[in-house]
């Protein structure tokens, strides 16, 4: 039997970067788009798209680890909040003119936490700053420890205000 394709093309990428990309094949099967550098899939479970990178980025924040997998949204963020998401974390990116969010982390569950908390800074509901610490199991931070993980709710957000209107929503 064949292998298939993402599957031959990730054999030459870093490690790093390969084993985000068979996370991502195992979850979601074949991509939609595979390139040297990149494998696409598009409208993947709860994501407008996630992208696969052979690039990948060495990131401390909020521990040690490599960016090479893409989680992206429909969100418009106001512009007076593109600084406080850039002080808080450049894995996270929001597109003005696509109407798009990214984050790009190691994993998705890393890339739906990063995504609530920029739905939590954009919303006002928390302003926080590098030095807090973040737990993968919670969105919450050191002080809040206990309470439940709530990683879907910025997506499910932004497809509520997107359901109600055809141009990508406005959070705030």
């Amino acid at each position: 039997m064949p292998q298939k394709q993402a599957v031959r093309q990730i054999e030459s990428w870093p490690e790093e970067s390969r084993e985000a990309g068979q996370l991502v094949i195992n979850q979601y099967g074949e991509p939609d788009e595979v390139t040297d550098s990149q494998l696409t899939w598009h409208k993947p479970g709860p994501w407008k798209r996630i992208v696969a990178s052979k690039a990948f980025y060495e990131h401390n924040f909020p521990a040690p680890h490599n960016d090479s997998f893409e989680s992206v949204i429909d969100c418009k963020v106001p512009p007076d909040k593109f600084t406080q998401l850039a002080e808080f974390d450049g894995s996270v990116i929001a597109e003005r003119t696509a109407g798009e969010v990214s984050a790009r982390c190691h994993d998705e569950q890393a890339n739906f936490l990063a995504l609530n908390l920029m739905h939590d800074i954009v919303t006002g509901k928390k302003t926080l700053s590098r030095h807090e610490t973040i737990t993968p199991r919670s969105s919450s931070t050191s002080g809040e420890r206990n309470r439940r993980p709530t990683w879907k709710v910025a997506i499910c957000a932004c497809r509520r205000q997107r359901r109600r209107s055809r141009r990508p929503p406005a959070i705030g």
